[in-house]
């Protein structure tokens, strides 16, 4: 096999321990799971390793509350599906009025036939004798 097709090894190298020693507190840590600083007094060493900043978010995020967001979102659109399926037509997603509702609303507004008599108001009515 030639140099560039042979695949590479990977060689475990063992990390060295970071310790960061806080003189005031006289505390030894580990920067590295403490966010880079001194867990009792806050203490930055030179040089410690912070977090990146997706996990920095990410421990920032409250995952319960999106997770219960995200279950709420799925069960409203399975929801609608149902329904959907099931034959039910919901008016929050239908881009037009049903046709009988819209012919109905049409012909009221545009016809101009003398108003229906109202039921308060009595006719008079002519003397049979």
């Amino acid at each position: 096999m030639s140099e560039v097709a042979r695949p590479a090894k990977a060689v475990a190298r063992p990390r060295a321990p970071v310790q960061a020693y806080c003189e005031l507190d006289q505390w030894s840590f580990d920067p590295r799971y403490t966010d880079g600083h001194c867990p009792i007094c806050g203490w930055v060493p030179p040089g410690a390793p912070s977090a990146p900043a997706w996990l920095v978010v990410a421990r920032k995020l409250e995952w319960e509350l999106t997770g219960l967001v995200l279950l709420l979102v799925v069960l409203v659109i399975l929801g609608v599906v149902v329904a959907r399926a099931a034959g039910y037509r919901l008016p929050l997603f239908n881009s037009h009025p049903p046709a009988a509702v819209a012919a109905q609303a049409s012909s009221a507004r545009t016809s101009h036939a003398t108003p229906s008599p109202s039921h308060k108001v009595t006719p008079n009515p002519t003397p049979s004798h």
